[in-house]
């Protein structure tokens, strides 16, 4: 069976996106690399705003290793490279409100989790922290009551994301009572 060349197109266009951010995050490791030699050598000393511009791009990084491929197919080059560049641009600031968000969503979840009533103020509390941690990283205009949805059925439909939220939570119910109070709230 063969391919169309649109498809062809589009694999190699998306192969080339890959390899020009792995281009780019070369260059940037190897430049933060020379940085970090001539600092042990005395020459020169790096910055805090270096090392946490290095922080972020290694999140990126893992992230497009562990899922990469699958996000891309999924939501399409675009849409990943703007939210890749979002987090990119996080100040300090907003890098440690992002880190506390994300152990806040998880102590209200433990709080929350095997609910039955999603109508509580505490569940409406632990949504508006979760849309604020996807804005964090999503453009706002890609947000959408429908797009928050489709996320929260991954963390049941995806044992990777349930794993976190029933870990981080401290139950096996977590992702499915996240799942139905953003599918409530959204």
């Amino acid at each position: 069976m063969q391919t169309s060349p649109e498809i062809q197109y589009q694999v190699l266009r998306s192969q080339r996106s890959k390899l020009v951010a792995e281009q780019q995050y070369l260059d940037d490791l190897i430049k933060n690399l020379d940085k970090t030699l001539a600092t042990m050598k005395g020459e020169t000393q790096m910055t805090d705003t270096e090392k946490f511009a290095t922080l972020k791009k290694e999140v990126i990084k893992n992230n497009e290793k562990q899922y990469g491929t699958e996000i891309r197919e999924k939501y399409g080059d675009a849409k990943i490279d703007r939210s890749n560049q979002k987090f990119n641009s996080l100040s300090e600031n907003e890098f440690s409100h992002f880190k506390e968000l994300s152990a806040e969503i998880l102590t209200e979840l433990k709080n929350l989790a095997n609910t039955t009533d999603i109508k509580q103020p505490a569940a409406k509390h632990l949504f508006d922290l979760h849309k604020e941690y996807l804005l964090t990283l999503w453009p706002k205009d890609q947000y959408s009551a429908e797009a928050h949805k489709n996320l929260a059925k991954m963390y049941i439909c995806d044992e990777r994301f349930s794993k976190y939220y029933e870990e981080g939570a401290g139950n096996p119910e977590a992702a499915k009572t996240l799942k139905a109070i953003i599918d409530y709230y959204a």
